[in-house]
């Protein structure tokens, strides 16, 4: 009864909500790279409003969190022309903000065109994207880059490094702050080691430390029971089932809308995490919760490995080795308490002090964030 209560409350404010993006969620900015002849274009697209109301997407993964959250508000209000203006008068800061050098010697960067992206609906994201070019005309080799932490974690696309066959960008995720050393120029196939670690690394990235929904999800399954076959048994069931979206996703073969997904898999948490104050064992409806729930996990990683841009000749390595770091990602989240089972086999009021406490605050972060998402 109870359960039935909790899901037609989530249905309900879905179904009401669907449509709304979170416009305050921090989303990654994508950075392109191309070289021609003897210059450098770059092309960033990013949220602008985070940016000119000082909010360090390295540190808030959500602009409410933020002190400047009321200027980013206002910001959000304004018109394209007039957002384009105020980006166009911080051109010198955000210029300042991106570091690309060739041989050591600092390059120097011009603005070009500020393209402030449609975006009717006042409850999504607007992006903006500007267009530089280098003013030095000799560039040589090799050329290293890097950005302020401002601007969060990055999508380098290398439009200077394409597959030959399909001629897709060469992509990889950049941690804030960090440089991107030794940018090819070549246009050839990745060897299979570097496209292996490349798509592993990516994908082990997704979970730790950006996945922070899914984390809460796996920590779910743990506190239902801290014996090793319920654990095995409940990971192995989202494994398969996250596994046949993200490839079918992946491939484009199944799409749902990303905001229909992350509300849902916000709302997943909240289930598991209740689900553990009134289930004490594993059963028959748990798994097939936990493989439904996987689906639409599946299909949140997919939208990730497109956005990523992990594509070329070797899609399917791309795809698989993506789906290999997710699941090493949860193997290291659940490792810690995996090693701790025997402590608290030892431990009578595991249940009580530990199991409970720990679920509810699951639930709790899976309630803020389906309110984030849907509202």
């Amino acid at each position: 009864m109870i359960h039935k209560k909790i899901i037609t409350l989530i249905t309900f404010i879905f179904l009401n909500f669907f449509n709304y993006v979170n416009a305050h969620e921090v989303k990654p900015a994508v950075l392109e790279f191309k070289k021609i002849e003897n210059q450098i274009n770059l092309v960033l697209t990013f949220n602008a409003e985070a940016f000119l109301a000082n909010i360090d997407a390295s540190i808030h993964r959500d602009t409410k969190n933020s002190s400047n959250s009321k200027l980013y508000d206002d910001l959000r209000l304004l018109s394209k022309e007039i957002l384009k203006e105020r980006v166009l008068q911080s051109q010198d800061q955000i210029t300042n903000s991106i570091f690309i050098k060739a041989s050591e010697k600092k390059l120097d960067l011009k603005v070009v065109e500020i393209d402030v992206l449609e975006e009717k609906d006042i409850e999504k994201v607007r992006f903006t994207k500007i267009y530089f070019k280098t003013d030095n005309k000799i560039v040589e080799a090799p050329i290293t880059l890097s950005t302020k932490k401002i601007f969060g974690p990055l999508i380098f696309k290398n439009f200077s490094n394409v597959d030959i066959d399909t001629q897709k960008p060469k992509s990889q995720w950049i941690k804030p702050g960090n440089q991107i050393n030794q940018i090819e120029i070549i246009r050839e196939k990745t060897n299979f080691p570097n496209l292996l670690i490349s798509g592993i690394w990516n994908g082990i990235l997704h979970i730790i430390p950006y996945g922070f929904d899914h984390i809460l999800f796996v920590l779910g399954l743990f506190f239902l029971s801290y014996k090793l076959k319920p654990l095995f048994i409940q990971v192995t069931t989202f494994t398969i089932a996250h596994s046949i979206t993200l490839i079918l996703g992946g491939l484009g073969y199944v799409t749902i809308s990303p905001v229909i997904v992350e509300a849902i898999i916000a709302g997943s948490i909240i289930w598991i995490g209740v689900e553990n104050l009134f289930r004490k064992s594993i059963n028959f409806s748990r798994i097939g919760v936990i493989f439904c729930f996987g689906l639409l996990h599946g299909l949140g990683f997919a939208s990730m490995f497109k956005l990523i841009g992990l594509e070329g000749t070797d899609y399917f390595l791309n795809l698989i080795s993506f789906n290999v770091g997710i699941e090493i990602g949860q193997i290291i989240t659940l490792l810690p308490l995996i090693i701790l089972i025997p402590f608290f086999n030892r431990f009578s009021w595991y249940r009580i002090l530990i199991a409970i406490p720990a679920s509810i605050i699951i639930a709790l972060f899976g309630a803020d964030m389906f309110i984030d998402r849907v509202l």
